[in-house]
């Protein structure tokens, strides 16, 4: 039977659609018909939360009711519970959980909950089971439950299994749960007086603006955010307040949830007195009030932030090159920018993200029209794609689409070339945490120029360990920084600065990370001259000439104080200035004659969590723009052509796959599929580094 045209693309377009489905639900949400307790209004599993006060990250295949000796048992790697809002909400007690596991396939768990103060979570290893026991039961008193519904889709208890953590750590990664029961030993709290809080939070210059706002009783309690809130998107749900990530020291001592404003709120609160924390990003002072909110009387607050430094004024703009919110309509983007606004974010990078069958986060558009941009901040389309575990996690930003990978997935080339076409930029994510076997693609991608940025500084953590050693090599790379949030931190949590001349837009902080002055940082600032120039990234001297490099690095004394600045050169530090006191402030001034061409560079580090890393600065000897490692090039391109000879031979596993719930089925046939045009990538990428061994 013939088809005709229409009816071949209708063909083409539902095969299209199964192979690259569009999906709502990138943690792998299921719905468990699971309820042991009238007590659990609802039973959900997922694969992924960073925010429980542990880390989840399942490993296992999706979660599933079984049977075990006669009893209906769910058995997953992180199981969720909304608790019945008859049962408990909102409120501050000790609440009593006993748990039942089946013994011979649960080696322990790690229980999470929502807590009055901060998200907890508690873990317990079990001892050997000697004696063969079917069941092991506990009881665990959750001390000052909340139940406020403020874990990951309005849940308030989680159950996770010993080994479902990002690190790999032994055990089996699931539990056996076969029975939940929920109970108080008290009456719950009386109901406490209401009075008003209304907040305006004005800027430097006297206008209205949205912060990020905490407001805390002594011991850390906040009263739950009201309907004046900016409506934050979190994966697929929208919610009010989320749990910090990293801590800014100014912040108070013990409260975590916050929420955001635009400038002004108001909302009916418990009586009680409260401290106030306004926070506006790394370039604004932390706002501290101390407040009395009285029975049936309003509190009117007006706050003025302060500056701590004014980048945008001296030509630098900050950007975070990997946020995931989904953006399906225009209509959306005012929400998004208050967000961004919020934390002081100037260019948020929103990544339409991919695996190998879905997507996720999806942006209406690309390009032009995928920008959106109001009082200097802009919201811009990028992706996360490809992406496996096999072979690292990729970004794509500044594109004018997002470009499919090819059927044949784990050869990522087809991507960046697009990307490179339209003027855009790509990269390797996670690299800051050195997850999801990046070094396989950094191996294959970086010599044959596939590279332009690694994201070096992420999560509150700095690994310099890649960049150096391509840097070593003779290859251009650019340090790059981002939140990864929702699933790691709030956006801007980590953010690159670019050095512009001329108007701050969107298109020139691209341009300047391509190449022009940049560098990576959670909370500090640098200026940097080379022989008194601040502006270029490559020098041309003639031999015998000397070298000055003047830094002064800042960070707002509210986030941290300063430890150390280093000047490094081919990955080793030359040059070190460190203090013991508390400052926020630190300079070095340093003069060298270099002998060959090199690339130098500036990092810094703060006494509790501050990073910065400036890109490189490449120094040109008499025209010779050979800028390597003479002395490790060599032993460099061995490891990587070793890495290389390993991954040709390599499959990929299943078992380090955390969305195997999408995945778990085309892994291998994708692999094989891919195998002789990665086989031809890795051949052009080895004879790249035989060319360095044999020089």
């Amino acid at each position: 039977m013939r088809l005709t045209l229409m009816a071949i693309c209708l063909l083409l377009s539902v095969i299209s659609t199964n192979l690259w489905a569009h999906t709502d639900k990138p943690l792998g949400n299921i719905a468990h018909d699971w309820h042991p307790d009238p007590a659990i209004k609802s039973t959900i599993s997922l694969n992924f939360d960073f925010h429980a006060g542990d880390n989840y990250v399942s490993w296992s295949p999706p979660a599933r009711i079984e049977n075990r000796e006669g009893k209906r048992c769910i058995i997953g790697a992180y199981i969720l519970f909304d608790i019945d809002e008859d049962f408990a909400f909102n409120t501050d007690e000790d609440i009593y959980v006993d748990l039942t596991f089946y013994r011979p396939e649960t080696d322990g768990y790690i229980l999470s909950y929502d807590q009055a103060v901060k998200p907890t979570a508690l873990q317990k290893h079990f001892k050997e089971n000697t004696n063969g026991s079917l069941w092991h039961t506990e009881t665990i008193r959750l001390d000052r439950a909340r139940f406020a519904n403020r874990k990951y889709y309005g849940t308030d208890l989680a159950i996770g299994g010993i080994g479902s953590q990002l690190t790999h750590p032994k055990g089996r990664g699931e539990a056996v749960l076969c029975g939940i029961k929920i109970y108080r030993k008290a009456e719950p709290p009386k109901a406490l007086q209401q009075g008003t809080f209304s907040l305006k939070v004005v800027n430097e210059k006297g206008a209205q603006t949205a912060a990020r706002i905490g407001l805390y009783r002594p011991d850390g309690w906040s009263p739950l955010a009201g309907r004046d809130a900016i409506p934050v998107q979190r994966y697929t749900e929208h919610t009010q307040e989320l749990p910090m990530v990293s801590v800014p020291k100014g912040w108070s001592e013990n409260g975590r949830y916050v929420f955001f404003t635009d400038g002004e709120y108001k909302s009916t609160i418990p009586v009680g007195d409260y401290q106030l924390f306004v926070m506006k990003g790394p370039e604004y002072k932390i706002l501290t009030k101390n407040i009395t909110i009285r029975a049936d009387k309003e509190q009117s607050v007006t706050v003025a932030l302060a500056r701590f430094d004014n980048l945008p004024e001296k030509g630098w703009l900050s950007g975070d090159d990997h946020i995931h919110i989904r953006r399906t309509t225009p209509e959306k983007n005012d929400a998004i920018l208050a967000f961004m606004k919020a934390e002081d974010i100037h260019v948020a990078n929103l990544l339409q993200m991919g695996n190998l069958k879905n997507t996720y986060f999806n942006q209406y558009d690309f390009g032009k029209k995928g920008t959106y941009g109001e009082d200097g901040y802009s919201l811009v389309s990028g992706q996360e794609s490809p992406r496996t575990s096999h072979r690292g996690h990729t970004i794509g930003l500044d594109t004018k689409k997002f470009y499919k990978p090819a059927p044949e997935y784990y050869i990522y080339d087809d991507t960046p070339d697009h990307i490179h076409n339209d003027g855009g930029l790509w990269g390797y994510a996670h690299v800051a945490i050195d997850a999801f076997n990046v070094y396989n693609g950094l191996a294959l991608d970086v010599p044959r120029g596939k590279v332009d940025f690694v994201e070096m500084i992420q999560y509150g953590m700095m690994n310099t360990h890649y960049l150096y050693d391509f840097l070593n090599m003779g290859f251009k790379l650019t340090p790059s920084a981002g939140s990864d949030y929702p699933y790691m931190d709030f956006p801007g949590s980590e953010r690159l600065y670019a050095q512009i001349k001329g108007p701050l837009t969107a298109k020139a902080w691209f341009k300047a990370m391509k190449s022009g002055r940049s560098y990576v940082t959670n909370w500090m600032s640098i200026d940097l001259a080379v022989n008194g120039d601040d502006s270029a990234d490559e020098y041309n001297i003639k031999s015998g000439d000397a070298v000055t490099i003047e830094a002064l690095v800042k960070v707002n004394p509210d986030f941290d104080y300063i430890d150390r600045i280093e000047l490094i050169s081919h990955g080793t530090i030359i040059h070190s200035q460190s203090t013991s006191k508390n400052a926020s402030e630190l300079s070095i001034n340093h003069s060298f004659t270099p002998k060959s061409s090199m690339w130098l560079a500036v990092r810094a580090y703060g006494k509790e969590g501050a990073l910065l890393h400036t890109a490189p600065i490449y120094i040109f000897v008499d025209g010779n723009h050979d800028f390597s490692n003479h002395k490790q090039a060599k032993v460099l391109a061995k490891k990587y052509r070793d890495i290389l000879t390993k991954f040709r031979i390599s499959t990929p596993r299943l078992d380090v796959e955390f969305e195997s719930f999408d995945v778990a089925e085309l892994l291998q046939p994708t692999w094989e599929k891919s195998k002789k045009r990665l086989n031809k990538a890795i051949d052009e990428a080895i004879k790249i580094y035989d060319k360095i061994i044999a020089r």
